[in-house]
Parts: structure tokens; sequence; C-alpha cells
């Protein structure tokens, strides 16, 4: 009997053992669908931008406002409470709409932000702006990789949706380099006007690419669909990919679709998945490393210079061990990966925690400075990449878009938190003590994914058949004779 958490026998998981046997995946890699990632995978370069560009602006914002410290937290999380708003809303206009206009509205929505942000005449303007680039970041963020996995031939779908994360990745380094750049000068408003370049060319590419095959049957269009998916595969005889995605929306044609069908006893232990991913990916400290870097590394008594070119340098780190990572992803698995780098980044941070823990330690800002690199290097090939390619294929069709947009609300929300409290965090309780509470996480990361399900190497038709069967095997499916219902 085959696992759907690709644990071995007698291995806990939250998803009891189904067998399923995989249909051969005989989707090719065509250039139209390299043309459809390509420009969807911009809304990963505006999100990594906004991410990396906003700890350095704050500064110079804080300086020009004369803003305290939890102010200028505010200033650098306005774009993640935006982009909560634009993961909950994301969803719903994606299932209702299409992929194609969401995304395209998520473009619109960075760059007027972005210019907004730009031109502000004052503080109050500045929030707003930001708020409105967020929600096209957040928007963006539920979208794409929901959009990619509908179009990935399985075998090679999870290095293809990991490509979101690399062009964050990409946008992070780019962003740092743009601080730099304007240090000098204190330029802010051209590192934050410069963000609209990628928001327009996500606008306008999506004009280029199809829509999702996957929604254009579930809106009854499988006419249109059978004409994508051959574009997209390369190849006329798509009917046996086609048959299965109908077939798996005949299964769902009772559900509404509506948010209700997320708590069915069947979709539920889905979104618990997809839920604490989301969390876990992000309350495990990254974004205090990724926004506060130059801070932690002064603490340990590098000089302000010399923090900024180290930032960069961890911007890089991310970047290349990111590309690591998804060369990986489809050959280990979601589940060993995630848990290889939930427990480095567990060590990373304890090892931390112990450096900033000794005053005038010898060598402590190098040693730092390579803990650092190690954690970032475990983030990036494990949950920095992970966490979205789980989150992109693990939840059913018909509340595909709904759930990715609570797992994205989850990202955003806790990236909020921690981007409010960092410096509050790191001011009041210190370096090592913040070091320590993250560390916690972890721990709790590493227990999750000791039960989390393996989502590799099926269709998206075939996982949710495999999940859709346990729910029946325990009796929470309707017509399986069970005493619980899914309606």
């Amino acid at each position: 009997m085959h696992s759907p958490s690709g644990a071995r026998q007698g291995e806990p998981s939250i998803i009891p053992a189904v067998p399923a046997e995989p249909r051969p995946d005989t989707g090719r890699m065509t250039w139209y669908v390299y043309l459809a990632i390509a420009v969807s995978t911009l809304g990963g370069l505006i999100f990594g931008y906004d991410t990396g560009v906003a700890g350095g602006a704050a500064g110079f914002v804080a300086d020009d406002y004369g803003l305290s410290g939890f102010m200028e937290g505010v200033v650098v999380s306005t774009s993640l409470f935006g982009g909560a708003i634009g993961a909950m809303s994301g969803g719903p206009l994606g299932d209702r709409y299409g992929r194609r206009p969401t995304l395209l509205l998520s473009g619109v929505l960075f760059t007027i932000g972005a210019l907004l942000s730009a031109a502000a005449s004052g503080l109050t303007v500045l929030l707003l702006s930001r708020v409105l680039l967020g929600a096209g970041v957040g928007a963006a963020s539920v979208l794409v990789p929901v959009y990619i996995a509908e179009l990935a031939p399985a075998r090679i779908r999870g290095a293809l949706v990991s490509g979101y994360q690399l062009l964050t990745t990409l946008g992070i380094v780019l962003a740092y380099g743009v601080n730099a750049l304007f240090a000098d000068t204190q330029a802010w408003r051209w590192s934050l006007g410069l963000a609209a370049v990628p928001g327009l060319l996500l606008a306008g590419g999506v004009l280029l690419v199809p829509e999702s095959p996957r929604w254009l049957v579930a809106r009854g269009r499988s006419h249109t669909a059978r004409n994508v998916l051959r574009r997209v595969r390369g190849q006329d005889d798509v009917e046996a990919e086609l048959r299965e995605i109908e077939t798996v929306h005949a299964q769902e044609a009772r559900s509404s679709g509506g948010w209700r069908e997320l708590n069915t006893p069947w979709v539920r232990p889905m979104v618990l998945v997809g839920v604490l991913v989301a969390f876990f990916a992000n309350g495990c400290g990254i974004n205090l490393v990724i926004y506060f870097a130059p801070q932690i590394l002064q603490s340990a008594g590098m000089g302000s210079s010399s923090s900024l070119l180290a930032t960069v340098g961890l911007g890089v780190v991310n970047v290349l061990f990111t590309v690591v990572g998804m060369a990986l992803v489809d050959r280990v698995g979601r589940k060993p990966l995630l848990l290889a780098g939930a427990a480095g980044m567990t060590l990373t941070l304890a090892a931390l925690a112990v450096v900033m823990s000794v005053p005038g330690l010898p060598g402590a800002n190098g040693l730092s400075f390579t803990f650092l690199c190690l954690y970032i290097v475990m983030y990036a090939v494990s949950p920095g990449l992970g966490a979205y390619v789980v989150i992109s294929e693990i939840f059913p069709l018909h509340v595909r878009a709904k759930a990715t947009g609570i797992a994205t609300f989850v990202i955003f929300a806790t990236n909020l938190v921690i981007g409010l409290t960092s410096l509050p965090m790191l001011d009041g309780l210190g370096t090592p003590t913040t070091f320590w509470l993250f560390t916690a996480v972890c721990v709790l990361f590493v227990l999750f994914c000791l039960r989390m399900p393996e989502t590799k190497g099926r269709t998206l038709e075939q996982l949710e058949e495999r999940f859709r069967a346990a729910a029946a095997a325990r009796g929470r499916v309707p017509g399986t004779g069970g005493t619980h219902s899914a309606r």
C-alpha cells in the first residue's frame, strides 16, 4: 500500500494511506508554458522587491518624518496589511473572473501603489499607497502559484511553481542593490517608485498568456480548455488529461465552491496542512532576517557599511540556494525537503542565539554572518519554495483559489506581526532571546513536517482523488456508507 504522505509504514501522517496509481505524465514543456510562467512569476519579483526595499527605505522615511522605531515598523508592514487583504480577495476574484484578469488587476494595483508611494506628500498618503501596493502583491501571491500549478506538467510542477520564489529572491537582491545605490542620497522615493516597473511588466505580460484550463473546465468551457491544453502541452491528444479534469469537476458539481466547503470533512485536512505550512514557513523568522539583517549584524559588532554589504551577500545566497531547491523539490519530494530545512533552521538559529549571548566573543561578527548565511541556505532550499509548492497543489479545484487565499493570508498576517514586533523585540528582549523564540517555532515546524503528507509526482486531480478516498475510508464523504457527510 502506498501512503499519500510519502511516509513509511507505521510513520504518523495527517492524511492516512490510500492507494492510487498515477496516470503517465506525457505533457511536455512548450514555449507557451515558458511564457506563461515567466510572466506570472513577475508576481514574485514585485513581492521580493517590496520586501527587500521596505526595510532600507523605511529608515530614510523615519529620518524625514521623525518616526519612532514602532512607526518605522508600521511603514515596513503596511504593505503586508494590504497583502493580507489582497490574499483574501484574490481567491474569490480568481474563482469568479479567472486567473488572468485577477493577475492583471494585481499588476495594476501594484503599479499604482508604487507610483503613489514615490509621490506621497505626507505619511498618511504613503501608508495608504503601500496598502494598495500590498493588495496587488497579496492577490498575485495567491494566484501565481495556483496558475502555474494548473498549467505545469506534474513531473516538474514543483520546480516551476518554485520559480515564483526564485523571482521573489531576485526581487529582494534587486531591492538591496537599489537601497545601496541611493543610500548616500537617501532618495527613498526612487527606491519605492522603481517598483512600478515589474508591476507594469506583469500587467502587460498577462495579456499574452492563456487562462487556466482547469478554471475553464470549472466554468463549463471544455472546448476552450482543450485548445489551451493542446497549446501548452504541444500535442493534439490531450483527451486523457481533459477527461481527468472533467471527472474531478463532475464529482464536485454538487459542491457550491463557497467558503463553507472549506470545512467539509474531506477538505478540512488539506486546508489545515496548507495553513500550517504557510504559518511555519514564515513564522520561522525569515522576515526578521530579511528586514533587519543590518541591525542584527551591527548588534554582533559589525560596522554599518559592512552590515549593508553583508546583507547584499545574504540576498545572493538566498537566490543561489533557491535554484538548488528548485533542482531538488521534484527529486527529493516536498516533505523530506521541508523536514531537512526546518531542522537546519532550528540548529542555525540556536547557534546564533548562543553567539549573541556571549558578550565580547572573539569573531562574533564573522560567526553571526556565517550562521545567518547557513540559516538563509536552509530556508532557501526548503520552506522558501516548498511551502508555496505545497499550497499550490494540495487544495481541491472547486475551492483551490479560496483555500490558497486563506493560506496566503496567513503568510501575510504572520509577516505583518513579525514586521511590527521585530524591532521592539530586538530592542526590548535583546537579540539572543528573540532568536531563541524563533528557534522554538522551528522546533514546532519540525514536528509538523513529520506528520505532513507528500504531494510529489501526482497530477492535481490524482491528489484530490487520494484525499477524497482517504476521507471515504473514514466514512466522511457522501455515498460511502459512513456516518459523516461532507455536505
